[in-house]
């Protein structure tokens, strides 16, 4: 589909001023000057505006509904199971967790540098929220972002493989500039989704981040990559340049029990 034409013929039938600029900015899509400019219009003459603040405060409100539509669509192109934020996790209920090192990680520097995060722990103790919470400030930032869990992409191979589309679904993984992967879990894969895998990371080094989540040690990985061997290529890739994260404490499905204590 094309841009849409300006009909100047239709602009010129407009009798008042204020018609021909809501014409003018609806029809070049500047929505977020449409809804504001006569409030700051109006606002400009009673505050004796210079033309350039006008037009300044104009933009600000332009950028600002960019930007929130761009935020909208990543977050639902993520396809995140549900939103955490980083000021929702409580650091006094994980008190071994480095609160200091996961903001760092928030600045979103390692995925610049292709860095992957690996976060290690038993059910419940806030695996998932950091990962997500980590996916949601990469797309303030600007960063394109996938969520999956490990079941998930099992399921969307399975289903490319049937359409023979596979290489379409490898290609727009390693485009991500970050990949989450959740629940990293001991399942009986096949030797096609094993081969998935293990291309997608080993393509994805020095090129892509990672974001893993696991209850299993990497030891217990080799069954996803199909054998020891392969199984040892990838987790030597994903060390290379990686964080690990190992967080032992209570499940926070019985925080408010063990709080009552």
């Amino acid at each position: 589909m094309g841009k849409q034409k300006v009909n100047i013929y239709n602009l010129s039938q407009l009798h008042s001023q204020s018609q021909r600029i809501e014409y003018g900015l609806s029809t070049l899509g500047l929505n977020g000057m449409l809804a504001f400019y006569n409030k700051i219009a109006k606002r400009a003459i009673s505050d004796r505006y210079t033309p350039h603040d006008f037009l300044e405060d104009l933009l600000e409100k332009e950028f600002v509904l960019k930007e929130e539509n761009r935020l909208q669509r990543s977050i639902m192109l993520a396809r995140f199971p549900w939103i955490k934020i980083l000021k929702e996790f409580d650091f006094s209920f994980q008190k071994d967790l480095d609160e200091k090192l996961i903001y760092e990680l928030a600045s979103c520097r390692f995925i610049e540098e292709a860095h992957n995060i690996v976060f290690f722990g038993p059910a419940g103790v806030g695996k998932t929220h950091l990962s997500i919470s980590l996916g949601m400030e990469a797309i303030s930032k600007g960063y394109e972002v996938r969520f999956f869990t490990l079941s998930q992409l099992i399921d969307q191979v399975e289903k490319a493989e049937e359409r023979t589309r596979t290489n379409i679904l490898l290609g727009s993984l390693l485009r991500q500039k970050l990949l989450i992967l959740d629940e990293m879990d001991l399942y009986d894969v096949s030797q096609s989704v094993s081969n998935f895998l293990f291309k997608l990371l080993y393509q994805r080094h020095l090129k892509g981040s990672v974001i893993f989540t696991s209850n299993r040690s990497f030891d217990e990985w080799e069954k996803i990559f199909g054998s020891r061997v392969r199984a040892s290529a990838i987790i030597d890739r994903i060390n290379e340049n990686c964080t690990r994260i190992i967080i032992n404490g209570d499940s926070y499905r019985v925080k408010d029990r063990i709080r009552k204590v």
